[in-house]
């Protein structure tokens, strides 16, 4: 059994979904609006994940972070990232899939514990 360690600044839940495109695959983060496309569905989810750490991080460099969080609502959960607890609607001929993120600085955005 894996013992999930607490991240220290918490983490948040994301979601992302493809569409199929003509020879692909789009991949759209829901909360961030970050988007990105592969050959299939479950590359083009893997390379959303990518696109989500690269935009955080920029977001962390301008000092965005705490702004874009509370523009979008994103809340920050403390304690260990979750093993299987985030459950979403998932739209007919979607795939879908949950990101569970820790938050990359610390921000001021209150904790929901």
């Amino acid at each position: 059994m894996t013992t999930l360690q607490p991240t220290p600044n918490g983490y948040i839940i994301l979601t992302g979904y493809t569409e199929p495109e003509t020879g692909g695959y789009n991949a759209y983060c829901i909360e961030l609006g970050v988007a990105t496309c592969d050959d299939t569905a479950d590359q083009a989810l893997d390379q959303l994940e990518d696109a989500i750490a690269v935009y955080l991080e920029g977001l962390v460099e301008l000092g965005q972070l705490e702004r874009k969080f509370a523009e979008k609502n994103i809340q920050i959960h403390g304690g260990p990232l979750p093993a299987d607890a985030v459950t979403v609607s998932v739209p007919v001929g979607k795939t879908v899939r949950v990101y569970a993120l820790p938050v990359p600085a610390p921000v001021a955005v209150a904790a929901v514990v």
